[in-house]
């Protein structure tokens, strides 16, 4: 689970305002490519699921409830999967002797394959560190 940033004035003031958000495209695996089956006949899967909802870890927390996210998936040729929709959830967290929160979460509904990139397996290859 990551953490991502935006500047929007969605807001009653119109103001500029920057949001932070949680955000979980892909779980972290090595080899995808060897564990997602793609149809017969298809270069790209956009999305799967695990087979099992689980908690989620953030922080040393778990999520109070199970989740099933839906995840971008992977191509065969230079394509990746990208988010293409999403919507906002609340998530509450317990943490060991520390409480709970709640934070905002990205909730992908639907991928699109359509970039062209380095490494189709990761979807983060074109970052560069500044």
């Amino acid at each position: 689970i990551g953490i991502s940033d935006r500047v929007t004035n969605d807001n009653s003031k119109c103001e500029m305002r920057t949001e932070k958000r949680l955000c979980y495209i892909q779980p972290c695996q090595a080899k995808m490519s060897k564990t997602l089956k793609i149809p017969k006949g298809k270069t790209c899967r956009p999305t799967f699921q695990l087979a099992e909802a689980e908690k989620l870890a953030f922080s040393g927390c778990m999520s109070k409830q199970r989740y099933q996210p839906l995840f971008c998936g992977i191509c065969l040729d230079r394509r990746c999967c990208i988010p293409n929709k999403s919507v906002m959830i609340t998530v509450q967290f317990d943490c060991p002797k520390e409480g709970s929160f709640k934070w905002k979460m990205m909730w992908i509904t639907s991928c699109v394959c359509q970039k062209t990139c380095i490494d189709p397996g990761n979807i983060f290859s074109e970052l560069k560190f500044l």
